[in-house]
């Protein structure tokens, strides 16, 4: 068996949401993005970030998210066991040291080669939860599989009702 390299994942889990918030640094487009597929996914979200697109402060005043408007802290990562960085890769460089040593595992959209997870593209169908994910090595060829499959189940589902 062939050992993984540092972000290339290969293992898919299902997480409960009782695991706890977590933790997204950054407020931006891929940020955004991140905490629509983990609020789909029943987690908890806690937002750190100076400033938010307008959709995420929404979210903040509902009351949906928690976002904390200010930088990340060491101490963000020692109360989380999980983190989202939604920041370009200088800045993911910047803030990794804050984490080290908490035992807080990193997902890093902007340098996915230095975390330790990453979120796949996903969906509910029925019971399931359906997922496609590259490691964060191609965000863009997820969403498209995550797309053609949604498309092949729900044509499945079609023939099916329209059988006699």
């Amino acid at each position: 068996m062939t050992e993984p390299q540092p972000g290339n994942f290969s293992l898919m889990i299902c997480l409960s949401p009782a695991s706890g918030p977590i933790l997204v640094v950054g407020g931006g487009p891929v940020g955004l993005r991140k905490i629509r597929t983990l609020l789909n996914g029943g987690a908890a979200v806690d937002l750190v970030s100076p400033e938010a697109v307008p959709e995420l402060q929404s979210l903040a005043a509902k009351g949906t998210i928690r976002w904390e408007r200010r930088t990340a802290e060491r101490k963000d990562f020692s109360v989380h066991r999980l983190a989202l960085l939604a920041l370009p890769a200088k800045e993911t460089a910047d803030v990794l040291p804050l984490a080290e040593g908490t035992g807080c595992l990193l997902n890093c959209c902007g340098a996915p080669e230095l975390g330790s997870w990453a979120l796949a593209a996903q969906f509910r169908w029925e019971d399931f939860v359906v997922g496609a994910g590259s490691g964060g090595g191609n965000p863009a060829g997820s969403a498209a599989l995550k797309k053609r499959l949604r498309h092949s189940l729900e044509n499945t589902e079609e023939k099916k009702e329209n059988r006699p």
